[in-house]
């Protein structure tokens, strides 16, 4: 396949050329669906002019439908996206990259976005309806869903479809409540997403960093008793990164193991556990949640983070977890690639 676009390249560059455009633009409308030409023009980078005019021929193929409320992608449309991804792809290189990450992490499978999503919703968007596809792909009825915080898993679950039919039977955090937005906390996603996928669900109201005093005896409250051992018995696990220092920071940690961070070279956060570049753990915070041996006997682990910033934590997090599925962008994998 790739080396017949080569050809096709080569002999007719235009066509591609036109091809990869008009995706592109298919592409970032089904994205940001329902949306005005002004969301495309700006993700794109492309003039209001080409992509009036695209618009026009799409629409008039029949592919997206232009109303009052904003454009949206038809069956039709839907269906040209689905068929052309891997040929939109492997034009692009992005085969060739996601095959270059694999090789570089050993991960069970890499899946990238298009673009850099620190600085486009449409990549961030993308990236959150790979993670929302993976899950359906692997769960079960009977599967226990564990979810970590943060803003990365709560594009993935407002990425989810609802379901007709119960798709799983349990959701929980994978930790305890971290930062002050209660919409990115572990609880409040973990409610999100059982009510989406109708099943039940689990909730861990417990900050960060108590003393291991009040950790203990929170322990032996019969709720949070039960949560944990629901925690115990997930077999799929929905996890973002951090960068070490940012995520210290957020959390308030200590000046004296913000340094010690420091020292170790942290370079990565997940689930509160801090990894320097050899993916060894080098601080853990003192939490209730998902241990990391729980990790690696998991079903499925779909990991999720994007961003030029997001390089070294995902080369270290591969290091230790090598049978999880990772989904970033294309930023933050050429930036491995540069770093490797």
């Amino acid at each position: 396949m790739e080396k017949q676009l080569q050809l096709a390249r080569k002999i007719v560059p235009d066509l591609t050329d036109e091809l990869v455009k008009r995706y592109r633009i298919l592409k970032t409308v089904n994205l940001m669906e329902p949306c005005g030409r002004r969301p495309v023009v700006i993700s794109l980078g492309m003039t209001e002019r080409t992509v009036r005019s695209e618009i026009e021929k799409l629409n008039a193929q029949g592919l997206i439908r232009v109303s009052k409320t904003g454009m949206v992608v038809t069956e039709d449309g839907r269906e040209v996206l689905e068929g052309l991804h891997t040929t939109f792809f492997t034009l692009i290189g992005l085969t060739e990259l996601e095959e270059k990450i694999t090789a570089l992490t050993g991960a069970k499978k890499i899946f990238l976005a298009q673009g850099n999503s620190d600085e486009s919703e449409r990549t961030r968007k993308e990236m959150a309806q790979i993670g929302a596809r993976i899950l359906l792909e692997n769960v079960k009825k009977t599967s226990r869903i564990a979810i970590a915080g943060g803003s990365t898993m709560a594009e993935l679950v407002n990425a989810m479809p609802v379901a007709a039919v119960s798709k799983a039977a349990m959701v929980v955090p994978a930790r305890g409540s971290v930062g002050r937005r209660l919409e990115l906390q572990a609880d409040t996603l973990a409610a999100k997403l059982a009510e989406k996928l109708d099943a039940d669900y689990r909730m861990l109201h417990l900050p960060d960093n108590l003393s291991s005093k009040v950790l203990e005896e929170m322990r032996e409250e019969p709720e949070i008793a039960e949560t944990v051992e629901e925690m115990k018995r997930a077999t799929i696990l929905l996890l973002g990164v951090g960068n070490a220092l940012e995520m210290a920071e957020k959390r308030r940690l200590h000046q004296d193991t913000y340094t010690y961070l420091q020292e170790k070279q942290a370079v990565a956060e997940a689930c509160g556990y801090y990894f320097d570049h050899n993916g060894n753990v080098v601080f853990e915070t003192n939490s209730i949640g998902i241990h990391a041996d729980d990790i690696q006997r998991m079903e499925t682990v779909i990991i999720s983070a994007g961003g030029a910033k997001k390089a070294d934590s995902l080369l270290a997090l591969s290091k230790t977890m090598k049978n999880a599925i990772y989904i970033m962008d294309e930023e933050a994998a050429h930036r491995m690639l540069e770093k490797s």
